[in-house]
């Protein structure tokens, strides 16, 4: 039987230009895996966005790494001072993941 091990999906919605500066604060408190991919509209409190925009400034992109909880919570210890100066949609869940020893 395949070895599950708990750990936490952290999922951040921010503005693209925003990414380095998210993997920055990642590897800071040890994350050193993530992926990003690209959101092609949507809709929030600043209203209706669509990724068109040729200087990528209104572009989202959806930063997701896996963690354990202890460097979860702080890497969202390093976000909360600046969700609402870079309007950050944060989501932490938890997961079953195969080869935990890599998260």
């Amino acid at each position: 039987m395949v070895q599950l091990v708990k750990r936490k999906r952290i999922e951040v919605m921010a503005d693209a230009p925003l990414c380095e500066w998210l993997a920055e604060r990642a590897a800071h408190v040890g994350i050193v895996h993530h992926s990003l991919a690209s959101l092609a509209a949507g809709a929030g409190q600043g209203g209706a966005w669509r990724d068109e925009d040729v200087s990528g400034a209104v572009a989202k992109r959806l930063f997701i790494a896996i963690a354990s909880a202890e460097k979860a919570d702080a890497f969202l210890d390093a976000l909360a001072p600046h969700l609402d100066e870079y309007g950050l949609l944060v989501t932490l869940g938890d997961v079953d993941v195969v080869r935990g020893d890599r998260f």
